[in-house]
């Protein structure tokens, strides 16, 4: 089963590197950098909400028992993951 696919129709300068691939894979190329640069869009949120915590939090480090340590890893997982929209 395919996608639904719907046209997006753009103006590009001609020195655009899209334009360096062959055309008959243009369209495919241009998805998946499209497709890069919004997980690197979702990514530079999710650094910027992660560094607002951080300077809130101050310095203060504090002691973590070992057996705490590998459930909170787990958590700051799922937290990265939700952030970054893959929940």
């Amino acid at each position: 089963m395919s996608k639904d696919m719907k046209r997006l129709q753009l103006r590009l300068p001609s020195d655009n590197p899209i334009f360096m691939v062959n055309s008959e894979e243009r369209s495919k190329k241009a998805d998946e950098w499209l497709q890069m640069g919004a997980k690197i869009e979702r990514l530079e949120l999710a650094i910027k909400k992660l560094e607002k915590l951080l300077s809130q939090s101050g310095n203060v480090q504090p002691e973590i028992p070992k057996d705490k340590k590998k459930e909170m890893e787990k958590r700051d997982i799922r937290l990265i993951k939700s952030i970054l929209g893959e929940d």
